[in-house]
Parts: C-alpha cells; structure tokens; sequence
C-alpha cells in the first residue's frame, strides 16, 4: 500500500486530498497545528473511507517542527510514496500596517517549514527511485499581490523551489509539482483576514486537479478554466500594470 504524507490536512484544500487518496486505497499520513480538528478529521476518514490514518499534530512553523513530524513518521517505520505540501499561512493588509510578527509566521511556515520538510524526505525518494512531491503554491506566485506581498512572495518561492527541484530531479525516478489555486472556498479567507471571493473555486475541484497533475508527473497545475484563463490573460501585461490591477482587485475583498 502506498503511503502519502499531507500537511495541514485538518480542513480545507488539505482535507480534500486526504479524502482523495482514501478514495484511490493510499494509506494516509495527515499533520496539522491544530491536534483536536486533526483527530476530527482522521476520525472521519477512517469511519467514512475504512481508510488506514496516522495523524501527526505538527507545528511546521518551528525551527525543529519539519524534523520532529519526520522522525516521529519514521519510527512507525512508515515510509512516504508521496508528499502534499499544503500546510502554508496568509495574512492580508498593508504592507506597514501589518504586525512583523505575521510577516515572520508566513515565512516561517510557506518558505523554512516547506523546505525542511522536503529536504527530509525527498532523499529518502531519490534512494529508492520513486516518489512524488506536490507544493500547493497559488495564482499569487505569477503575480504582484498588492495587500498581500509577503504572501504572495512566499507563493512564488515555493513556486520557483518546485521549478528548480524539476531540474535536479530529472532521471530520479522522482516528480515534483505545483498546484496554484486562485482563490478558494476554505476557513483561508476568514484566517487571514480577507473576504472570500464570490467566484472562489470549491476546495473538491483543486485538489482534484491537484491529485491528478500529481499522479501524471505535471511540473505546474492552474485549476478550473477561469484562473487558467486569468493567468494567461497576466502573462500578456506589463508587471506595473498587473499591479495595478491586482491592486484594484485585492482592495475590494478586504
């Protein structure tokens, strides 16, 4: 039986994914902050799915957080067929009205906890000559994200990482993908203070998308034919005015 590991998977985009590789017989690892909504949610999968789950209550955010979550996993000797790095934070304002303290939770948890997290499995890949890595990235790692800087610039790391990660790869036997949702109907929008968008993709679709992008080896994956369409519509502009549109936009959910 193959084995996945998703973080943040307690709601969410995260928790659609957990329900998807129960759906396909994958034995699941799901870790989140939160340990109560985490035991809710393996409670459900095994009841709903007869699904086999380990759930790992992991801060990813701290420094020892990524090597904690993967020692713990290894001495269940389990090992990871797959990794869904969803587990990330937003907060959105101004860039000189927003508490550092956010800035630092962001990239804490988007860019180090990420990193480490995949640098403590992927070798582990490369050794047996097969694994597959999915960084739920976003449309904001394309683009300026006005009112969302630090987020958005989190998002192009962890888009530019799983880009450079292909390259080094390539005759591993290990794929790596991006999924770059645009806006999503999750508890995201409440946590990081902005207003769901009235178009905003449902959490099943993306992970599908997602699952199925992963399972073919597809280096990037834009979801539904609106942000598709919205992304190669951005590609055509200049960066200032993309800006400015993004702007206009973002200041309308806030």
């Amino acid at each position: 039986m193959n084995t996945v590991l998703i973080t943040g998977a307690s709601a969410g985009i995260g928790y659609e994914f957990a329900k998807i590789f129960a759906e396909n017989g994958w034995r699941l690892i799901i870790a989140a902050r939160r340990p109560e909504k985490l035991e809710a949610a393996a409670q459900k999968l095994r009841s709903e799915y007869n699904a086999e789950v380990y759930d790992f209550p992991a801060d990813l955010s701290k420094p020892d957080g990524p090597t904690q979550l993967y020692e713990r996993i290894i001495s269940e000797g389990l090992q990871m067929d797959a990794l869904i790095n969803n587990a990330g934070s937003g907060c959105y304002g101004k860039f000189v009205e927003t508490d550092p303290k956010e800035f630092h939770r962001m990239i804490s948890l988007n860019i180090t906890g990420l990193t480490l997290l995949t640098r403590c499995i992927l070798p582990d890949m490369i050794a047996r000559g097969s694994g597959k890595i999915l960084n739920v990235s976003s449309l904001g790692g394309f683009q300026p994200d006005p009112f969302g800087a630090v987020y958005g610039a989190t998002k192009a790391y962890e888009l530019m990482l799983t880009e450079s990660l292909y390259g080094e790869l390539i005759g591993t036997g290990v794929t790596v993908t991006a999924l770059c949702p645009g806006p999503t109907k999750s508890e995201f929008a409440e946590i990081s203070g902005k207003r769901e968008a009235g178009f905003a993709a449902d959490t099943r679709v993306v992970a599908k998308a997602g699952y199925r992008a992963l399972m073919r080896g597809k280096l990037v994956e834009v979801p539904t034919c609106k942000y598709k369409m919205e992304t190669a519509a951005m590609k055509l502009i200049s960066i200032k005015l993309r800006a400015r549109i993004v702007r206009i936009w973002q200041s309308r959910q806030k």
